[in-house]
């Protein structure tokens, strides 16, 4: 089986990059590297992953020239090379890749995600998604909007959730030189509460603006509590504004970009890992990685109800699922936590065993293993 995988970039630290490079891996593990061909849109850029990751072709930026080569690079590997799948790691490229795999009769396969799918498609997108053969659908939220808004019949969504490589994100004591490098308070003091992701105006529907407020309010009865946020981006100025004018910006930390190498140890230095996402046009998740990483490193996580984020909590065992906008709630979360180490190592354990059982590597190779199976 010779398949041909699309995507839009597997180089920069966003989700579906991080989705696509798992996927790719685990294809060429189960099919070797010959079988699986990899065509990016997007190449390398200066905050990519430190890491190398090779594809067979990638153009440069998302230009419309750009674009026209990729779609003639994924032309000629039809016509030269015959793959029998032609995997869709993006709803965008959808409408061209199933009029190519019309003309050329192969199958197609395409992931969703979710942000993508409720903010608008295109026509084009729109076309493709329900005429592509079979989806993947990174969280049941997501899988169960498209067949829901007609976009897909009943039950034709697979869901893959994502997955976490345990080797790298497992619990260990801190990393004081992790620690110190991000100015990180030491949470054998302080009780840490940490978010990490794009600080962007795109991405304000991450609620880091819900979290300082919250924070602000917990703080005025424990002093012993420190919030980290870490991440870049364009709406990082606005966010330490908001700090400096609730006056809580000495228990407060922005690490900036984090090195990839140094994740694992990051996410160790937390106590609770937040990450309470709303969703509406242009806004919300489907199930996003940096939850699922943070509890395979023992760190109990907060997410919200609005979106596939809910997936990663269950049964309430390691964690807490609250509506985004219940600013209140999520004090009595923290206060909670931060006043009961029981209940915080109980649910450190919790999230431990959910991330082995749940979100392994392991059970993401052999999901896509058993799909693949049944495609020709």
């Amino acid at each position: 089986m010779k398949v041909l995988y699309l995507t839009p970039g597997c180089f920069d630290k966003g989700g579906i990059s991080r989705y696509s490079r798992y996927q790719i891996t685990a294809l060429r593990e189960l099919y070797g590297d010959k079988s699986i061909r990899i065509l990016s849109l997007l190449g390398p850029q200066p905050d990519s992953f430190e890491e190398p990751f090779s594809v067979n072709w990638h153009a440069g930026k998302n230009t419309r020239w750009q674009q026209f080569r990729f779609i003639m690079q994924t032309l000629r590997q039809l016509l030269t090379w015959h793959p029998d799948i032609i995997h869709i790691a993006h709803v965008n490229f959808s409408g061209f890749a199933c009029i190519l795999a019309a003309v050329f009769r192969v199958k197609t396969v395409l992931n969703v995600y979710g942000l993508e799918v409720w903010s608008g498609l295109s026509a084009d997108a729109a076309f493709g998604l329900r005429k592509v053969d079979f989806v993947i659908a990174d969280c049941h939220y997501t899988g169960n909007y498209v067949e829901a808004e007609g976009l897909r019949k009943r039950g034709s969504t697979t869901v893959i959730w994502d997955c976490v490589d345990l080797e790298r994100f497992f619990p260990a004591e801190v990393n004081e030189g992790v620690r110190l490098k991000y100015q990180i308070p030491d949470r054998a003091d302080y009780f840490v509460i940490m978010s990490l992701g794009r600080l962007s105006k795109t991405a304000a529907h991450k609620g880091y603006d819900r979290l300082i407020k919250v924070f602000h309010k917990l703080h005025e009865n424990n002093d012993k509590v420190r919030l980290v946020i870490a991440g870049k981006g364009d709406n990082r100025d606005t966010y330490e504004e908001m700090v400096r004018q609730f006056g809580v910006a000495d228990s407060v930390t922005f690490t900036g970009m984090v090195d990839d190498k140094d994740l694992p140890d990051l996410y160790r230095c937390a106590s609770v890992f937040s990450l309470v996402s709303d969703r509406a046009k242009g806004r919300g998740e489907g199930i996003p990685l940096t939850p699922l990483e943070a509890m395979s490193c023992g760190v109990p996580i907060v997410v919200g109800n609005h979106d596939g984020s809910q997936e990663a909590v269950v049964d309430s065992l390691n964690g807490y699922v609250i509506d985004p906008y219940d600013l209140e709630g999520h004090v009595k979360i923290f206060e909670e936590l931060s006043s009961s180490p029981q209940l915080l190592k109980k649910k450190s354990e919790s999230a431990i065993n959910i991330s082995q059982t749940l979100f392994s590597y392991t059970n993401f190779k052999n999901k896509h293993r058993d799909f693949y199976s049944n495609l020709l």
